[in-house]
């Protein structure tokens, strides 16, 4: 049983299987790529029981085989390979399912061991619902949530991103319950009924560095536990997040009586600058007048930044305490020259949103202020 191809026309299915490998395991079936030969064609695949990704590649072939090379052994080659043509020789082994797998270049000879397999007969589950975006806007909505999504396994629905569809506007939200962020958009679909998921965040991530084609399909199964999303010839399959999603419209703030209008990177650069001097992360914004300050100081060694920008404000002189870091990959996540801060109090949280003069609340990103030593 033979193919051809070169190396990388199988260097990046390949890559893009391995993702959904997991780096440790105990269980054999989930250390392999696992690869289907048909005529003309190679279908590859690779899960790790809850994501799995499948990838096809054109080769040079009349026959049909299904064997599972390993992951690593494989990745490691095509990696030190300069691109040339290939060509694969698998030979089974007499009373057994192990094989080989013999490659010849034009520079040298390698063997790597396989694992003969029955054709898998995949379960094709149901789905009731397609919907096709622009990938360029799917992965927008995807770069503004996941930086947001908790890390804390005690909270599962927070480890992914919340995903709320009614009518021709979807709407995504991560919170790991200091910050949140909602992002909409409108879509050229229409959906009927509202629907609400919750993708983990790791899928999206990889969804991240597969999709390449200009359109991109997301599907979901009719119990709404899985879902698919189709990029060009990729195929990421995962579990959905069932754990109900907190209701983070309660914590949104809707009335606000203060605001500064400022120059997102001016801000963005100092809070980058001042929090590097505080001892506990924690940052001190002042706005009074026109002037917005920002205070850092590390107790213990003595050492403080101050900075102060040019700001547009209305409302009584106030003081707030935030993490530094939090405001800083908020401010990291607004494209806008201009950005608008909302607030209340220094209990309150705090809104950062595009500054426009039509109000527009497509974006917010809400961080929790703390308390602060005067």
């Amino acid at each position: 049983m033979n193919f051809a191809s070169s190396i990388r026309q199988l260097q990046d299915p390949v890559s893009k299987v391995a993702q959904a490998i997991p780096a440790k395991t105990m269980d054999p079936r989930f250390e392999n790529v696992h690869f289907s030969l048909e005529p003309g064609s190679l279908t590859l695949f690779g899960t790790d029981g809850e994501i799995s990704i499948t990838a096809k590649s054109t080769v040079e072939t009349s026959d049909n085989v299904h064997i599972g090379v390993n992951a690593k052994i494989l990745q490691d080659f095509l990696r030190s390979m300069y691109d040339t043509s290939i060509t694969f020789k698998i030979e089974r082994q007499e009373i057994s399912d192990h094989g080989m797998m013999h490659i010849m270049t034009d520079k040298g000879k390698y063997k790597i061991a396989c694992l003969f397999e029955s054709k898998q007969e995949k379960y094709e589950k149901l789905y009731d619902l397609s919907l096709e975006f622009e990938t360029s806007e799917f992965l927008d909505l995807i770069h503004k949530t996941t930086f947001a999504c908790s890390i804390d396994g005690m909270r599962p629905a927070m480890m992914g991103v919340l995903f709320e569809l009614e009518g021709n506007t979807i709407t995504a939200v991560s919170t790991d319950g200091h910050r949140l962020v909602r992002s909409r958009k409108s879509s050229s679909f229409e959906v009927g009924d509202k629907q609400k998921i919750v993708v983990p965040a790791r899928v999206l991530s990889i969804l991240q560095k597969l999709a390449q084609a200009e359109s991109l399909t997301m599907s979901l199964d009719i119990d709404r536990r899985f879902i698919r999303f189709v990029s060009g010839t990729i195929i990421l399959d995962a579990a959905l997040i069932i754990e109900p999603y907190p209701n983070y419209e309660a914590v949104i703030p809707l009335e606000h009586d203060k605001s500064v209008i400022i120059d997102r990177v001016s801000i963005y650069d100092s809070v980058r600058r001042v929090g590097r001097f505080s001892s506990i992360g924690d940052i001190k914004m002042v706005i009074d007048g026109a002037v917005l300050q920002l205070i850092a100081e590390n107790m213990s060694d003595g050492e403080a930044a101050q900075e102060e920008l040019p700001c547009t404000y209305t409302g009584d002189p106030i003081t707030l305490g935030f993490n530094a870091k939090f405001i800083e990959a908020a401010l990291a996540h607004l494209d806008d020259q201009q950005i608008c801060i909302e607030l209340k109090s220094p209990t309150t949280a705090v809104i950062f949103k595009p500054h426009k003069e039509v109000e527009d609340d497509k974006l917010i990103i809400l961080v929790m202020p703390v308390r602060i030593n005067n």
